[in-house]
């Protein structure tokens, strides 16, 4: 098992890395926030998950330990792959992910290319339990009623995720409102 590479970037694709440590280049598919941060002839250290199947080896990586364990369980869920679990972590941050499972909204899921409604619904049934008590307070019901007002009012999840960590939580949800549409119309 291939547990983490670290070396320098020769080669860069569409949804892909090649890094060589050692001598050896290694083909390794990340996220797109690695592939816009890093360039080639860059030193790069990421953590790794080998996906072995009959006919292929394929290699994921990560920058952070939270966006792999996020992957693997992703991967848990059934009818979800390996490019699918990728897809899922192009959506946003783990964070907002673990926020979005844990409180029960699979609407961000069903955004990614290749996710239905069903398996969106199955991955929030599946992992709920599991990321419910990383998310703590993160998936209150202030934030879910702050959400569901901005949603409501046309901006879209990804907009609503950017500012939602910017806007105070000790006071009441309609000045919560108030206070986020300010940022949003920055």
């Amino acid at each position: 098992m291939i547990a983490s590479i670290s070396g320098k970037i020769t080669r860069k694709g569409l949804d892909h890395l090649v890094v060589e440590a050692s001598g050896l280049g290694y083909k390794v598919f990340v996220v797109n926030d690695i592939l816009t941060g890093h360039n080639i002839d860059e030193d790069v250290k990421l953590v790794t998950q080998l996906i072995v199947r009959e006919d292929s080896q394929t290699l994921y990586g990560f920058l952070k330990e939270g966006e792999l364990e996020m992957f693997n369980m992703l991967l848990g869920v059934s009818g979800v792959g390996p490019k699918a679990a990728l897809a899922i972590l192009n959506a946003g941050k783990v964070e907002e992910l673990r926020m979005n499972i844990g409180s029960g909204d699979s609407a961000m899921l069903t955004t990614v290319s290749g996710i239905g409604k069903k398996t969106a619904e199955r991955i929030v049934l599946d992992l709920k339990s599991k990321v419910g008590e990383i998310v703590g307070n993160a998936g209150t019901s202030d934030s879910e009623d702050l959400i569901k007002a901005l949603t409501g009012l046309g901006y879209n999840m990804y907009e609503v995720r950017q500012i939602i960590s910017q806007v105070p939580t000790n006071i009441p949800t309609q000045i919560r409102i108030k206070e986020a549409l300010k940022l949003l119309s920055k």
